[in-house]
């Protein structure tokens, strides 16, 4: 028996494609949304941090089973008199209680600035 002689396998002639970009651009462009989503939603904590809170409860609330109960109340805080004049000024405080189905519990408390009212 003879052996056929070993030959090399047949190797093509034109050059090899690179792998496609288009899977990565893709990313990239989720990504920038996130990114700039996340920046306005930054944005929006200096204007209205009550606002941001709802979002920052639920992605807490994510790996602690979710949210059970969400308390928030209102109040007025103290009275002051402006120095010199009769003016009273009211300050308000929200507090904002999340419990978690965990058990644990995030406690919020947000002070207004100083507002003209009557306080009697």
């Amino acid at each position: 028996m003879s052996a056929a002689p070993n030959k090399p396998p047949a190797q093509s002639t034109q050059p090899e494609k690179p792998p496609a970009k288009r899977r990565a651009i893709g990313c990239n462009l989720w990504l920038f949304i996130l990114a700039m989503i996340s920046m306005s939603l930054l944005g929006l904590s200096f204007l209205q941090p009550t606002k941001l809170t709802i979002v920052q409860e639920f992605i807490i609330g994510i790996p602690r089973g979710g949210i059970r109960e969400t308390v928030e109340t209102t109040s007025v805080d103290s009275c002051i008199r402006v120095a010199g004049s009769n003016e009273l000024l009211s300050i308000t405080r929200t507090r904002r209680v999340t419990t978690y189905n965990n058990g644990s519990v995030l406690e919020l408390i947000f002070s207004d600035p100083p507002l003209p009212a009557q306080c009697n």
